[in-house]
């Protein structure tokens, strides 16, 4: 069968560490790219690869899950870019590279000579991607930030949670994945501009600038009217009164999204309620949003009344969004998961002889998907293979590694 990943025979540079950039390049190498991750020897690699987790045990050997679930369709290669002979082998490197992505603190790589403007001359065709807290230009270009940082930058801590908790941080990395994907794409779309103009150039993403995107209506309400979003918790804004989540008999909680009228006509004939929009409480969009508590303490009675599946069932027969709230582990087995192939289980995995599973991209392609065709690496794994390929020979290698450069 013909192999038509898009991204076969582009060669990508790694240099980067923990969620976001890691995250993009993981999805280029689903994709067909080779991936080649550079870690420092000195400090161990990716310092993700040690994160404790649930089981400290993987972390302690270098395997964390954390680093398990984006590293698939990687090789890893030690190198110590502190050195000159180190950089000069990542100039060889780039040199015959499709595509480098760093996400070292702004301006490291130009301390090294290792910048767009220095790769470049040597590969003028080089697509070369940096990622960080706030981007390449501004006041905070030299600060660094993680995931939480941003959310409490952006705005988006304090509109999640409600007025009795205050600002709450998301649970999942959100702003580390989503600008993860804005890597990705940003170097997709510069690597289709090459196919046309034949030049490299630079992308700059910055997790500020990712998180405010995310948030594109809510950025845009409060510049246009000067309104202050505020946090609502699991109930919704007055405006959205069908947004919301409510108790069921079982103990769990259903969230429903009945934001349309014709949702709204359904969620009343479903609950065998349709006194509530007979009620002249709630008679109006306007009065439903006047009289907002009220009216989810009507719907909320109703719903106690049956388990969160019946009600699902229920609803969705009648198209009308809702889900009850599931634990991870419940999310994990949905069968439209499994229906999507979205997850890859691999038998055994490299220094810590167990399986493990991860998630692939987040979309479908009718020819030339997401493939797994390698294991997540050990540290250094494959140093040797690429040196090879450079011409390097068995003792000058030796002699690299007593050196420390690899």
């Amino acid at each position: 069968m013909e192999d038509r990943r898009p991204f076969l025979g582009i060669k990508v540079l790694d240099v980067t560490r923990v969620l976001a950039s890691p995250f993009a390049t993981y999805q280029l190498g689903l994709l067909g790219a080779e991936v080649i991750k550079i870690e420092d020897p000195e400090s161990g690699g990716d310092s993700l690869r040690y994160r404790r987790g649930s089981n400290p045990e993987y972390g302690a050997k270098g395997m964390a899950t954390f680093f398990l679930s984006q590293s698939a369709n990687k090789q890893s290669m030690t190198l110590n870019l502190r050195t000159e002979e180190g950089r000069e082998i990542f100039r060889k490197l780039a040199k015959n590279s499709d595509v480098v992505v760093e996400n070292l603190r702004a301006g490291a790589m130009e301390s090294y000579g290792l910048g767009y403007s220095d790769l470049s001359k040597i590969n003028p065709g080089l697509i070369y991607c940096s990622l960080t807290g706030y981007g390449q230009t501004g006041p905070k270009r030299g600060h660094t930030a993680y995931d939480p940082i941003i959310q409490a930058a952006s705005g988006m801590m304090s509109i999640t949670g409600t007025a009795e908790t205050g600002p709450l941080k998301l649970g999942p990395p959100v702003v580390d994945y989503g600008a993860g994907l804005a890597a990705a794409f940003g170097i997709a779309t510069a690597l289709f501009e090459r196919s046309r103009s034949g030049k490299g150039q630079h992308v700059d993403v910055s997790m500020l600038d990712t998180a405010m995107v995310m948030m594109g209506n809510i950025v845009t309400e409060s510049l246009t009217t000067g309104s202050i979003p505020r946090p609502h918790g699991n109930k919704s804004s007055a405006e959205t009164y069908g947004n919301a989540c409510f108790g069921c008999s079982d103990g769990r909680i259903i969230a429903i999204s009945a934001i349309e009228d014709r949702h709204l006509a359904r969620l009343w004939q479903i609950l065998g309620r349709e006194d509530i929009p007979a009620d002249p409480r709630f008679a109006s969009n306007d009065a439903c949003s006047r009289n907002i508590e009220a009216l989810h303490a009507e719907i909320g009675k109703t719903f106690l009344e049956r388990p969160a599946q019946e009600w699902e069932d229920l609803l969705n027969a009648a198209e009308v969004p809702a889900m009850w709230v599931r634990s991870i582990p419940e999310a994990l087995k949905q069968t439209q998961l499994k229906e999507r192939n979205l997850m890859h289980t691999l038998d055994r995995v490299p220094g810590i002889d167990v399986g493990t599973t991860f998630a692939l991209t987040p979309f479908t392609l009718s020819a030339g998907g997401a493939q797994v065709e390698s294991a997540p690496p050990l540290l250094g794994a494959d140093t040797e293979t690429i040196l090879k390929k450079l011409g390097y020979s068995d003792e000058r290698i030796s002699t690299l590694r007593t050196s420390g450069i690899l």
